[in-house]
């Protein structure tokens, strides 16, 4: 007897189970969003004011023998205009060179070899405050931290400096420091931005509000992640004098004996993965989950080898910043496997792409990548990466020649290098040229067992695997 055309053959899902299907991906995706909300994220700044003693305001300047002294409290339009008048043009880091544009960037700069100043931040106390309100949502308040004198700028009348992110100069750099002096003047204030595939805040320093309202001399100082970018609104009058310090972690500091509390954000945030964890219908089997990180970071353009560029994309994991942090800790302090990933895209491939390729390092690809092949699969084939959430096509084209694959689910937008040619990194708006470092869009990769073993480290705090 033949078969009718009609007839279901007996592997085809049942319009019951189709609607399982159906349900139990709606719920999965439910589970997702709620665990993207539970993460709370603070202002990526700082902010305040305080107060020093008069003989603090003293700065000391000058490039030749002969050096000038202001003090800051009671400066004169006469002082700061001479000071203004000493300072070099302020150039900007863009395309591999220092660039002096006035349209871009109009202010002035002494390097930090031609003045001197009473005022440190150490000395008030500053490190603490910024070690406690920037780090401490990552449990790192005890992590030694220095602050490295970097320029001073005069800011006059109808000066700015235009969006841009402060240059990286080491992979220990996490921040910058801007003390803003108490020199009459209006405008000025500096817009800090942050913008993803999903969000865009902005938030504002006004240096010149918050001096005014100081019943005695005081400074003004805003210390934010050096990734954020920001903007130096235009001087409306007088000068805004600023002098700014690259925060880094120290290198070789012994941590500091101090208390560690418990963000409120890391209670709810744990509370909410460990809901997920005891829930049989959050993933079921398993999965992989990719939490792309707030921050950028700074790693070496050029690493000189596979296992210094793998070590170094793994000694990120304890410079991580705020909610990047607090994510690691929680995952990592609940068994679960997590490591940090890049993940390159490449646009121009065949076969149904984008494709996204996780690597467990920042790969050479100018040594090494020819653009008459496709990347995807070179990464695939030559630099042991891993092929996200493949198509049913892909995926049987790829088991064929034994490449890796994985499906994750993705905790908000992804987040991706997009290479289309064999240049790896790249140069935005900068307070300095320099390229011997650049930032990295970096995400974290997490492995969740199955229902009953939902553990996938060995122990708690364990180094997590390549991939």
């Amino acid at each position: 007897m033949s078969t009718s055309n009609n007839t279901r053959s007996t592997s085809d899902p049942t319009p019951e189970e189709l609607a399982l299907q159906k349900r139990l991906k709606e719920q999965l995706k439910e589970h997702l969003k709620q665990l993207s909300r539970a993460i709370v994220r603070k202002p990526p700044y700082c902010q305040g004011t305080i107060h020093l003693p008069a003989d603090d305001f003293t700065l000391f300047y000058g490039k030749d023998a002969i050096a000038r002294r202001l003090n800051f409290s009671n400066a004169s339009p006469e002082e700061l205009q001479h000071l203004a008048e000493t300072c070099d043009p302020a150039t900007f880091g863009l395309g591999g060179e220092d660039v002096y544009d006035e349209t871009y960037r109009k202010a002035g700069k002494l390097d930090a070899s031609d003045f001197l100043l009473r005022f440190t931040p150490e000395a008030v106390g500053l490190l603490d405050v910024i070690r406690a309100e920037l780090l401490v949502e990552g449990r790192n308040s005890t992590k030694s931290i220095r602050a490295e004198l970097y320029k001073l700028n005069v800011y006059g009348p109808e000066a700015f400096f235009k969006a841009h992110v402060d240059t990286p100069r080491s992979e220990l750099m996490f921040g910058s420091l801007v003390i803003v002096f108490p020199t009459a003047h209006e405008g000025g204030a500096l817009n800090l931005r942050e913008r993803d595939a999903e969000n865009a805040q902005e938030w504002t320093f006004d240096s010149a509000a918050l001096l005014a309202q100081a019943a005695q001399p005081s400074i003004a100082y805003v210390a934010f992640y050096s990734d954020v970018e920001h903007e130096v609104m235009p001087v409306q009058s007088g000068h805004r004098v600023t002098v700014t310090y690259n925060l880094y972690y120290a290198e070789d500091a012994a941590s500091l004996p101090a208390a560690q509390p418990v963000p409120t954000n890391e209670h709810t945030f744990r509370t909410k993965v460990q809901a997920l964890l005891d829930d049989p219908t959050f993933l079921p089997e398993g999965g992989n989950l990719m939490f792309p990180l707030r921050h950028q970071y700074p790693m070496s353009k050029t690493p000189k080898s596979d296992a210094k560029a793998r070590r170094a994309l793994k000694d990120v994991a304890t410079r991580l910043k705020a909610t990047d942090a607090l994510v690691l800790k929680v995952m990592r302090d609940l068994s679960l496997d997590a490591s940090l990933k890049i993940v390159y895209q490449d646009s121009g491939a065949v076969l149904g792409g984008p494709h996204y390729v996780m690597c467990d390092r920042v790969v050479r690809l100018e040594d090494r990548y020819e653009v008459q092949e496709s990347l995807y699969e070179h990464l695939l084939r030559e630099e042991g990466g891993v092929l996200l959430n493949p198509g049913r096509w892909e995926d049987k084209y790829l088991g064929a020649y034994a490449l890796p694959r994985a499906q994750v689910h993705w905790i908000g937008a992804p987040i991706a290098w997009h290479v289309n040619s064999t240049k790896t990194t790249y140069m935005v708006y900068g307070n300095q040229h320099e390229m011997a470092h650049t930032y990295w869009k970096i995400s974290m990769y997490v492995r969740v067992g199955p229902v009953g073993n939902r553990a996938t480290a060995s122990e708690v705090g364990v180094a997590p695997s390549e991939n």
